[in-house]
Order: C-alpha cells, then structure tokens, then sequence
C-alpha cells in the first residue's frame, strides 16, 4: 500500500495527524524542528495506514466468509424446464 498524502485523508485523519503534532509541541514546551515534525507526521500516516489496512482486511474476510456459506436453496428444474411440448 502506497503511503498517504494529507490531501487523501479524511478530515478527520487531518485532524488526528494535526492533533499528534500540537500534543508532541505542548509535551516538549518549544516548536518542533522539521526532522521532529517530519517523524511524527509519518508515525502518526503509518497509524492511520495500518487502521485502514486492519478494515481492509477485515471487509476481506466477512466478504470470503459470506462468500463460502452454503446456500440451503437448491435448483429448480421445473422452473428452467419449458412446460411446452416441443412443436
């Protein structure tokens, strides 16, 4: 899965990653440094990344299962089977 870019997230995932950067500002009581921000920024994309990835999956999953139930209607053949004599 390719990384994401800020402009392919939610609003809320915008709003997470922005939320990541002012609490990791207000614990180190100074303005962050690009490497800082820039690490942060990606810890806080690899998070968001794997929670899509874990609903991904798991929509995989219900679909394969749904897919390989098994189904209690059988064919009819009476239905398929004109009734008409052949002419």
């Amino acid at each position: 899965m390719k990384k994401l870019t800020l402009k392919e997230m939610t609003v809320s995932e915008q709003f997470e990653v922005k939320t990541q950067l002012g609490r990791s500002k207000a614990n180190l009581g100074r303005a962050l440094t690009n490497a800082e921000q820039n690490r942060i920024k990606d810890m806080a994309v690899n998070k968001i990344m794997q929670k899509r990835a874990d609903v991904i999956k798991a929509t995989r999953l219900e679909k394969k299962i749904a897919k390989t139930t098994l189904n209690t209607v059988t064919f009819n053949w009476s239905a398929s089977i004109n009734t008409r004599p052949a002419r």
